[in-house]
């Protein structure tokens, strides 16, 4: 029997795994019981003086399976007073409830379908401790009829529930997807929101500007303390922070519940 006859089969075999690709998931699916602990924010800021923070959000809904408002995010303290949470509706999909320092708003907005899970909504908050809370959605001002101010003291951000660090709160858990998470320790301008909701891959129309002699100029750009992507290839509990500063989280999950990887994400 002549070998020379299988080399070829043996080279194509030999192949098979540099031509085999992964899967590149864009977003975590919550079904509820699962959330994710970030830093506390006075840790992730870029001087303790820097009190301007924009918090924002990918994110798409879904079948809900409980009789409580799932919350996307929630700053609360040690004594289970409620910071700053946002959550959706579970009866009326174009609504959206904040709660700032305890305070609940019931908001409409317009072309909200919370229902859809193939709609992706940019949600950016704007705080701070000396202006008022502000929320879009996508480029659209919610109005949300308070005049109040963050004070933060240490509490953690939690992604997908309402719960603090002890966890003596702990429920409102998400029901819907999360493509993307960013936090600016700055107040993003009207236009630079309008911007990145027609441009979901992008954080601006440039990512750095210079002067005449090519020096670089500081810009809103060096304001991201967070950015956290959820691109997985395989399951992980880390949610890795692609800025510079490392501000990675942790996804936990109570028993019998999951997260799970989706392709479904912002385009």
């Amino acid at each position: 029997m002549k070998l020379w006859k299988y080399i070829p089969i043996v080279i194509f075999l030999s192949c098979i795994d540099l031509i085999t690709q992964k899967t590149l998931y864009n977003s975590l699916y919550f079904q509820g019981g699962s959330w994710i602990e970030i830093a506390p924010l006075d840790s992730m800021k870029m001087a303790t003086t820097a009190n301007d923070f924009t918090l924002q959000f990918w994110v798409s809904g879904g079948e809900v399976d409980t009789n409580k408002a799932p919350a996307l995010f929630s700053i609360v303290d040690s004594t289970d007073k409620t910071i700053l949470a946002l959550l959706r509706d579970i009866n009326k999909q174009d609504k959206i409830t904040t709660v700032i320092n305890t305070r609940v708003i019931n908001s409409d907005v317009n072309g909200l379908e919370w229902s859809d899970p193939e709609n992706f909504y940019l949600i950016s908050i704007l705080f701070s401790d000396n202006s008022n809370v502000k929320i879009y959605v996508d480029s659209n001002a919610v109005s949300i009829d308070v005049e109040d101010k963050i004070n933060l003291a240490g509490e953690i951000l939690v992604v997908g529930a309402r719960a603090n660090e002890k966890r003596t709160l702990l429920k409102n858990f998400w029901y819907g997807y999360i493509d993307e998470i960013r936090l600016w320790n700055t107040i993003l301008t009207d236009s630079t929101i309008k911007f990145q909701s027609e441009y979901p891959d992008k954080l601006g129309d440039n990512y750095r500007y210079t002067d005449g002699n090519g020096n670089e100029i500081s810009t809103y750009l060096d304001s991201l303390i967070g950015i956290w992507r959820l691109n997985f290839e395989e399951p992980l509990t880390l949610i890795e922070d692609d800025s510079r500063y490392n501000n990675d989280g942790i996804i936990y999950t109570k028993a019998g519940y999951s997260v799970e990887l989706s392709e479904k994400g912002a385009q």
